[in-house]
């Protein structure tokens, strides 16, 4: 079949690049791409002992799918993460197949056992390469089966493994269907739905860290990209964008917009904002924007959500202040407003999100340049490329200051954190209930 020979030759490629990473856990995984070296930390691939460890593992799969909403329509109206696949052993040990036989009532994975030399098929990324035929629907290995195995890898939280494989697709000169900066965007969109659906403030807190990490990735490869295209190359520029935050009026839009300028700062984009808090205009390169304005539609979300459910909690009514009653002509103790409780817990969420987006930002910052070639007594490529990029934007922010009349200072709303400090400290551990990044949506043994 077409193309067969090349995605062989490119997994075969990937898990070498998995294997590489398992003997040095802990430590980056450099490859070199074209001329650039770049640097990745893969999700641990889960590995297994049987073909019963790998039918529980295939089971947790598409209940994920199916429980955070990813569909994988076959064209008629079945999604096919609904229909249950089987595996069982083979007999001979070259190959791991998929049957089509049995649908629509069930798929069939055969995977030979290590008893006849088939331990190299007990692994994750020949696993995920048959479930991602069985999702496909269409026979062999042409793109849409290379953009069903990279959307499976997104949708069960591997955007790196999603990457390195995508990457060996595009080194065997590979078309997946979505390339370059769409396929990174779409990743992270992903994550963020992902971070969206869940109920658990860990997975949800480690799929905002890969989305950032993987957006600071990409805003790092497009500069070091830009720096050595040559002028007469078509290159992302500057531009701007208005964003709407709520209608006049609204509660809580001065701490909306705190939010958005927590997230613009972690992703290198200037922002404008109106008096009236109601919109804002991020200026900077279209992709930093496009991420700024993904980021901001899942946060902002999450933010009301937990915000919400600590009001409905009644913790709030633990901070007290003094009310006047004219009544009793005495001093009384009385629970801060809700809307008090609810700005000092969106101001806290929202600064703590903002260390948190920064420290990824600076975390892939510094695995992109120690991933670059050493320069005697200098800055790396890498480094100067980011530079140049960030006094770009801030290059293009004055002129548009200058050129529009763009001034004064934004000075947000009243702080609320010193009359409701209970509250401030609930928006607190509401954004950093876990650690950054460990968390697996899907492991090898439960």
């Amino acid at each position: 079949m077409p193309d067969t020979r090349e995605v062989y030759a490119a997994e075969d490629l990937f898990a070498g690049w998995l294997d590489e990473a398992a003997r040095t856990p802990g430590e980056p995984l450099r490859i070199q791409v074209g001329g650039t070296l770049q640097s990745f930390e893969p999700e641990t691939e889960p590995r297994f002992t049987d073909p019963a460890h790998v039918q529980e593992f295939v089971d947790r799969v598409l209940a994920h799918l199916v429980a955070t909403g990813s569909p994988y329509d076959d064209g008629a109206g079945l999604d096919l993460a609904t229909v249950p696949v089987v595996v069982r052993a083979r007999r001979g040990n070259a190959k791991a197949h998929y049957e089509y036989d049995e649908l629509p009532s069930r798929g069939v994975v055969a995977i030979p056992p290590r008893e006849v030399g088939g331990s190299w098929s007990l692994r994750a990324a020949v696993v995920l390469h048959e479930v991602a035929h069985h999702l496909a629907g269409a026979l062999g290995h042409g793109p849409e089966f290379r953009t069903t195995y990279l959307r499976l890898l997104e949708d069960l939280g591997m955007p790196v493994l999603a990457d390195l494989l995508h990457t060996a697709y595009r080194l065997h000169g590979l078309d997946t269907g979505v390339d370059g900066e769409d396929r990174t965007l779409l990743r992270i969109g992903r994550l963020l739905r992902q971070a969206e659906r869940t109920s658990n403030a860990a997975e949800r807190e480690a799929f905002f860290a890969k989305a950032q990490s993987l957006a600071t990735r990409h805003q790092i490869a497009l500069a070091v990209a830009r720096a050595r295209a040559g002028a007469e190359e078509k290159r992302e520029e500057p531009t701007w964008e208005t964003v709407l935050i709520g209608e006049s009026g609204k509660r809580s839009l001065a701490r909306y917009v705190r939010l958005i300028l927590e997230i613009a700062r972690a992703n290198d984009v200037r922002v404008a904002i109106y008096t009236s808090n109601t919109r804002v205009t991020l200026y900077g390169f279209p992709s930093d924007i496009a991420v700024v304005q993904a980021l901001y539609a899942t946060l902002v979300t999450q933010m009301v959500a937990d915000g919400d459910a600590h009001l409905r909690s009644g913790a709030h009514k633990a901070d007290q202040r003094e009310v006047w009653n004219a009544r009793r002509r005495r001093w009384e103790l009385k629970p801060v407003h809700g809307s008090t409780a609810r700005a000092a817990f969106y101001e806290a969420w929202a600064d703590h999100i903002g260390e948190r987006l920064a420290a990824a930002r600076a975390s892939a910052r510094a695995a992109a340049v120690a991933a670059d070639a050493p320069v005697a007594d200098g800055p790396t490529s890498t480094e100067l490329a980011i530079r140049a990029r960030e006094v770009e934007v801030v290059d293009y922010f004055g002129r548009m200051q200058r050129d529009h009349g763009i001034r004064g200072t934004w000075k947000g709303a009243a702080q609320a954190g010193h009359a409701a400090p209970g509250s401030r400290d609930a928006g607190t551990r509401a954004a950093a209930r876990a650690s950054l990044g460990t968390e697996r949506a899907i492991t090898g043994r439960s």
